[in-house]
């Protein structure tokens, strides 16, 4: 049973792999997606990711995945997918 203000996710499935998130400027920032589940993911990188921003998720061989940053931490940040994403 879910706890009062615990929100409730898609299982995690721990990872480690390089991806390039774009911003809303176009700018590409070089990332690592940590973990990942239909709804978001959490990634590493040395740059500043503005919460609240638009971006795009670029993992090779699979295509862009529209999400939006949601928190961002030290060298860590959050984004949910704007589509639920189907994991293989």
């Amino acid at each position: 049973m879910r706890e009062p203000g615990q929100i409730k996710r898609s299982p995690r499935v721990d990872t480690r792999f390089e991806a390039t998130l774009i911003d809303s400027d176009g700018s590409k920032h070089s990332v690592i997606v940590t973990d990942i589940s239909r709804e978001g993911c959490r990634l590493e990188t040395s740059d500043l990711l503005k919460i609240g921003e638009s971006v795009q998720i670029e993992v090779p061989k699979y295509g862009l995945f529209p999400a939006q940053i949601r928190w961002a931490l030290g060298d860590e940040a959050g984004a949910v997918f704007l589509e639920p994403i189907f994991l293989p």
